[in-house]
């Protein structure tokens, strides 16, 4: 291989693990150059190994596709309006709720009605006209304050995407949207909203996930159709998901990964430039920058600190048991009890216990190292094991 085959290879990943990182590449940013430079041979690789579409816009790039399990999991975060906010680990920006969600998606289909620009009270009116015309209609009251900052937090989000600019105004009539001088003015990009989601109207008429998520259209009925379903659905678990487990997948996948391993694990290798590590349980791409990762992990954050030393008692666990919520609730105290000085707890608290407790077991379960019972406790994955025993410093902190 020469120089410039190197030089280009190495291109195309990088352009790869840009587009595979985020849901939008900006043109501003170097990695989009390299996408158009690549284009077509990107297109192909995000298409034969993971059944992406390759969207390029003049103001942006997406890798466009069906989302996996886990990723239906993952909250929208709303991108926090201060410097220093921003500075903090994404997964602990301010997260959308189930409403959040919902006008988020009204507004995306208003949005889709309008023009360039659009003002703030003529973006609610529109949103709820929206709902009205949804069967069955959804009412929208931006009387009621905490409809408004719904509202004005999936505003946040389509800015934070570059979907919408804040033109002009006060970013507090986000939330009050009333009329007046310092009301905000919008200017859309249309490029990036066509990107963003396709048909929001079908969205919004879907009567179950299912439906929504439905792609057997993409394939054709034959058994090669299935298995080149079953290929980019595991490349795509493999590459997006903190693991792969055998455990977690149906019976058919499972057969079909047993068999074609070694298939699906190069083509993912080779895409991103990442190692796969392969394990009797499954299998996990190792990320050495996490640029894949929105739940870093471990970190210096008191939660997260807890939730690793908790992978002790986890990996101590029989396989095919589970820690109900007491057994985990008393190791969070002993370790509460044990460094609780030096993270500013105390082990006598037992509302700060639980609180502790509860935020360590969800990050435990975003990152795949617990499953949750029917019973409210812990099962741990295979996983779990390859954080224990981790070194703690002076004062109590994990490494």
């Amino acid at each position: 291989m020469t120089a410039a085959e190197i030089d280009a290879r190495e291109e195309r990943t990088r352009a790869l693990r840009a587009l595979l990182s985020a849901p939008l590449l900006d043109a501003g940013d170097p990695d989009y150059a390299l996408v158009r430079r690549h284009e077509r041979d990107i297109a192909g690789i995000l298409q034969s190994t993971f059944g992406y579409q390759l969207e390029v816009g003049s103001t942006a790039a997406r890798a466009a596709g069906p989302p996996t399990a886990d990723g239906l999991r993952r909250p929208i975060r709303v991108p926090p309006t201060s410097v220093s906010g921003r500075r903090r680990a994404v997964d602990e920006w301010p997260a959308l709720d189930d409403r959040g969600c919902l006008l988020l998606l009204l507004t995306l289909a208003s949005l889709e009605r309008g023009g360039r620009q659009i003002a703030l009270a003529d973006l609610g009116r529109e949103v709820e006209r929206t709902g009205a015309d949804v069967d069955p209609p959804i009412t929208v009251d931006f009387r009621e304050r905490r409809e408004r900052a719904a509202f004005a937090d999936g505003l946040e989000v389509l800015c934070g995407w570059g979907v919408l600019e804040h033109t002009s105004g006060s970013h507090e009539s986000y939330s009050r949207r009333e009329q007046g001088d310092d009301e905000a003015l919008f200017t859309i990009d249309r490029r990036r909203l066509a990107m963003l989601v396709r048909d929001p109207g079908r969205t919004l008429d879907a009567d179950s996930l299912e439906v929504l998520l439905d792609e057997s259209s993409r394939y054709p009925p034959t058994p090669e159709g299935e298995n080149r379903a079953r290929f980019e659905r595991l490349a795509r678990r493999l590459t997006e998901d903190p693991v792969l487990l055998l455990e977690d997948l149906d019976d058919a996948d499972r057969a079909y990964f047993v068999g074609q391993r070694a298939r699906v694990e190069r083509a993912v290798g080779a895409a991103t430039g990442y190692q796969v590590e392969r394990r009797a349980e499954g299998s996990a791409l190792v990320v050495p920058d996490r640029s894949f990762t929105d739940v870093p992990f471990p970190t210096n954050a008191t939660v997260k600190q807890v939730a690793l030393l908790l992978c002790d008692v986890l990996a101590a666990t029989p396989p095919g048991d589970s820690l109900s919520g007491e057994a985990v609730r008393d190791a969070v105290h002993d370790l509460i009890a044990a460094h609780g000085a030096h993270w500013g707890r105390e082990a006598s608290d037992p509302v700060g216990v639980s609180a502790v407790t509860e935020a360590a077991t969800k990050v435990l379960a975003d990152v795949g190292l617990v499953r949750r019972t029917d019973a409210g406790g812990l099962a741990p994955t295979p996983l779990a094991a390859r954080f224990r025993s981790p070194t703690v410093r002076g004062g109590g902190t994990p490494r």
